[in-house]
């Protein structure tokens, strides 16, 4: 009785484990894709859309792209618009910088990111 206990316990355990690693991935903040060099470079890398700054034109941007194992970005889809120009601009500015891969458990992982930019007149 006590080993066909153990054995079933056993049992449960490994279902146990081979269910959590089959659960989705779930990346904690720490551990989100970063620009290399920091959001300072993805910030020199956002350029101010000319016309939109002679206007006084303002706007928020939310992009949602998918940063792959080595760092490359594909996928790009704005969630929320301010209009082409600054779409355009933050398309460009995730585009031209380099990026650092989520990590899970100190592996790379592949994960959806979204990236809010602001733009504001000074």
């Amino acid at each position: 009785m006590t080993r066909s206990k153990l054995t079933l316990t056993t049992l449960v355990l490994l279902l146990t484990v081979v269910s959590l690693s089959a659960a989705p991935t779930f990346v904690t903040e720490c551990c989100q894709p970063s620009p290399i060099g920091g959001l300072e470079i993805l910030e020199q890398n956002t350029a101010y859309p000319m016309l939109a700054e002679r206007e006084h034109l303002e706007g928020d941007v939310v992009l949602n792209f998918r940063v792959d194992v080595n760092g490359n970005v594909s996928n790009i889809r704005v969630s929320q618009s301010a209009g082409a120009m600054f779409d355009e601009s933050a398309i460009n500015a995730v585009l031209s910088t380099k990026w650092n891969p989520a990590l899970q458990r100190g592996n790379a992982v592949a994960v959806n990111y979204e990236l809010p930019f602001q733009y504001r007149t000074r």
